[in-house]
């Protein structure tokens, strides 16, 4: 059976690398109101991946909440989608991945986990530089390759943490992990061990949104004054 399941995402899952199946309707990386626009557009399930918190405003929960009353299956993984799902399990959102599982078991705290800078569409939501919670997954990978141990690991680690997440990318990072210590061509095997971790779980929260599933419980939203503001602004009411 097709599915009419919309997907917001962006530098997570670059383009050409996407499904192509037909029940999948691409959207850009979601902003405020992004949400709310499509909750009576005949989607069945929304897939949040990607949204944006820096220079232009983040899907609201209460936006969520509403897809949710309106019987629509609400996804989220990866980036902005896991946080939501971390923040909104408890009232339907699902999650899916490592990193929604980190954010809700309280392994992840900082929303700069997932935070990195990319290109527009245009330029395929290019990645500028690399969000901390993959450099992390790639410093596990090395250590159970035996490149180095979980001490160094951590060192390396820290030094990661340090780096405004807009100038973390990976030659920045390969010259602090040899000023931790770390012999030069270790350093380039770090790098190139690279895991893609925001992908592999949004290819996972795709692959739940196209499988059999129930819609959230029907919620009771209140209409708030900042909702209904919201609503005037989109021209929705």
């Amino acid at each position: 059976m097709t599915r009419n399941i919309a997907v917001f995402a962006g530098p997570s899952w670059q383009q050409g690398c996407r499904p192509t199946h037909p029940g999948l309707h691409w959207f850009p990386p979601a902003a405020t109101g992004d949400i709310l626009r499509i909750v009576h557009g005949g989607f069945a399930t929304i897939c949040l991946i990607d949204g944006y918190f820096d220079h232009r405003p983040s899907p609201w929960h209460k936006e969520l909440l509403v897809a949710m009353a309106a019987g629509i299956r609400l996804i989220g993984a990866s980036s902005m989608g896991a946080l939501r799902a971390a923040e909104l399990d408890m009232y339907g959102m699902e999650g899916v991945g490592a990193i929604y599982r980190a954010y809700r078991d309280g392994l992840l705290t900082g929303d700069d986990e997932v935070a990195l800078i990319h290109g527009p569409e245009s330029m395929n939501w290019a990645a500028a530089s690399v969000p901390l919670v993959e450099v992390r997954a790639t410093l596990l990978k090395a250590v159970r390759l035996g490149l180095f141990d979980a001490g160094m690991a951590r060192r390396l680690r820290a030094a990661a943490m340090d780096v405004h997440y807009v100038d973390r990318d990976w030659p920045l990072l390969k010259r602090l992990f040899e000023e931790e210590g770390l012999k030069a061509a270790i350093a380039s095997q770090v790098t190139d061990l690279h895991v893609p971790l925001k992908q592999l779980d949004a290819e996972l929260a795709v692959s739940a949104a196209l499988a059999d599933g129930h819609p959230p419980r029907r919620l009771h939203v209140p209409q708030t004054n900042f909702l209904r503001d919201l609503k005037t602004e989109l021209s929705l009411d």
